[in-house]
């Protein structure tokens, strides 16, 4: 069973997620709840759980002022949040699953069967230091990619391309290309904000990386890896306003 401990302020918010995990018998063990930072500190510590759900807002302190406070992170985080801000584009970018308040049941069986296949990862440390990365506004960007043997991380600067098959996204940066099993539009969300652009519907470019434009019926770009990328005759004129 998974030793799990609840860290949130408000009472209602633990009971929710305590009904949400009663309805996966056989799967998690709560071993208590903490409603503060320096509660949840000396309680994590002593107790060595194997899963967090985190609050992000916690009185007059965060989440993030809770990890940054743990001198040894051996545990998975789920965080929960009443904000769609900007620190979910961070969760994203860093691959961490989060929880949007009030919590849906559907949202959370999903989070436990990606558990269920990422508790024994040890690459919880690598990941926070990746959030705190990407929490900051003007911290270029990484991005944690999961693969079969573990993760791998790319600066976001890196990425060249993007290319869909079918329910999988092909990566592609200098050192080559990296399979993820996310859909593209997954990243033409999460990578919106960082001059990347749309080309096709199987297509996504780092617009920082295009070498050369061929106009013509089917137009298409050179990328700095040497690929070429269509680009559809819906999406040109907007392509072009890019380089006007």
């Amino acid at each position: 069973m998974i030793k799990t401990i609840i860290i949130d302020d408000e009472a209602h918010c633990v009971e929710r997620v305590l009904s949400l995990i009663n309805r996966h018998p056989n799967t998690f063990n709560v071993l208590t709840t903490c409603n503060t930072v320096e509660e949840a500190l000396e309680v994590v510590t002593k107790m060595e759980p194997d899963l967090v759900f985190l609050d992000i807002k916690i009185h007059d302190k965060t989440g993030f002022d809770f990890l940054r406070g743990m001198s040894k992170i051996n545990f998975k985080v789920i965080f929960t949040t009443a904000f769609d801000n900007y620190a979910i584009k961070a969760f994203k970018f860093s691959a961490f699953d989060y929880l949007l308040k009030p919590i849906d049941a559907d949202d959370f069986n999903d989070a436990v069967n990606r558990l269920k296949t990422s508790l024994h990862e040890s690459n919880i440390e690598h990941q926070i230091q990746n959030l705190f990365k990407n929490l900051k506004q003007d911290q270029k960007k990484v991005i944690t990619i999961p693969t079969l043997s573990g993760f791998e991380t790319l600066k976001v600067e890196d990425i060249i391309h993007l290319e869909a098959d079918t329910s999988y996204t092909h990566i592609f940066t200098n050192e080559g290309k990296t399979m993820v099993s996310k859909p593209i539009k997954f990243y033409e969300d999460l990578l919106e904000d960082n001059s990347f652009f749309k080309t096709h519907k199987s297509h996504l470019i780092n617009l920082e990386h295009v070498k050369k434009y061929y106009k013509g019926k089917q137009s298409y770009v050179v990328m700095s890896n040497n690929s070429k990328v269509p680009i559809s005759v819906r999406r040109k004129e907007e392509f072009l306003k890019h380089f006007s």
